[in-house]
Parts: C-alpha cells; structure tokens; sequence
C-alpha cells in the first residue's frame, strides 16, 4: 500500500541500488542509439555512393529563375542527366515541382528559350537597362499582359521572348506600338 515511501527509504539506505538503475538506464539508452546508428550506416552501404544533385526547394513555373540548393542522393536514385551546377542566368523551361532533382532538360540557359517560345521584336527607347537574360514584365494600355525574358538588345530595339500562351495579345500590341517593359 505505502510502496513508493519504503521505495525511496530503500534507495536512501543504499544508493548504489539508485545509481546501478541510472547506469543500466544509461545502457539501454545507450544500446538504443547505437543499433540505429548501425541500421543507418547499413543502409547507406547498401545503397552504394552518393552523388550532390540540385533539388528545387518551392514549385518553380516555366521561364523563372531556378532556385535550387545541393543535397546527397544515392547514384541509384540520381537521373543520368542530373544537374550539378546551373549556368547563370538559369531559366525553368517547364513546371518544376518541389523536391524535385534538377535535370539537363529543365534548365534553359541565358541564349536558349523554353520550348515553345515565341520571340518579339519590341521597339522604343523609353525602357530601363537591360541585358540578355533579364526577365520582364509586359505591359500595354496599363495592364500586365505577360512576362517574359530579354533574347537581345539593339540600339532602337529589343528582343523579348514570351509564352505562347500571351503571344496573341503581345503581338496586338506591339503592332500597335503599345507595349512598355519593366524588369521584374
């Protein structure tokens, strides 16, 4: 009935009853992290060699700049044409999904364009600094109506390439004479 009060008179009588417990807790402990230990070390061996690969950390929607950081992943679990390091400026050419491993046909470099692209020639010299590479916002009649990324550079003009998706009203647009560039 009164057990824990004889207990702890027990252990006050006899403290090496209290700390040959300690001990044997601290072996169980002990035993415990270095089984896990073992089974990850196992693990890793059988997996064989790893490899850095750049993963994509949040979702990434064609044409944005890739933002993607190193991590270790076995050479079994690598694609063959896995990226390591990416040109700069790098360009999605697709939707990339988070955690996703960066590969050759992803990447779109500062002179090459995602599939499907469409390049136009926008005159004016009313425009902010840019260079090949840059990512842009198009605007006309004061609405965005794309974005897109700088191809080229000319005195009197530039080349902005842009989805096919918006290239219909750039196009209206630039007819008309009506389109201003942003950096975005």
């Amino acid at each position: 009935m009164y057990v824990i009060p004889r207990v702890r008179l027990l252990l006050a009588r006899r403290p090496w009853l209290y700390w040959s417990f300690v001990a044997l807790c601290a072996i169980v402990v002990w035993s415990g992290v270095r089984s896990a230990t073992a089974a990850a070390l196992a693990q890793q061996h059988h997996w064989g060699e790893s490899r850095p690969v750049l993963v994509v950390a949040a979702a990434i929607p064609a044409g944005q700049p890739i933002r993607a950081s190193p991590r270790q992943y076995p050479l079994a679990m690598v694609p063959p044409s896995a990226v390591t390091s990416l040109p700069s400026p790098a360009t999605a050419a697709q939707d990339l999904a988070p955690g996703e491993i960066v590969v050759a046909t992803d990447v779109v470099g500062p002179h090459s364009l995602p599939r499907g692209w469409v390049v136009f020639g926008v005159p004016g010299t009313d425009r902010p600094t840019l260079v090949v590479g840059d990512h842009v916002a198009l605007f006309g009649e004061g609405t965005r109506w794309c974005d897109g990324q700088v191809t080229g550079v000319a005195e009197r003009a530039v080349d902005v390439a842009v989805p096919s998706t918006c290239a219909d009203s750039v196009s209206a647009r630039v007819a008309a004479g009506s389109v201003v560039l942003a950096r975005a």
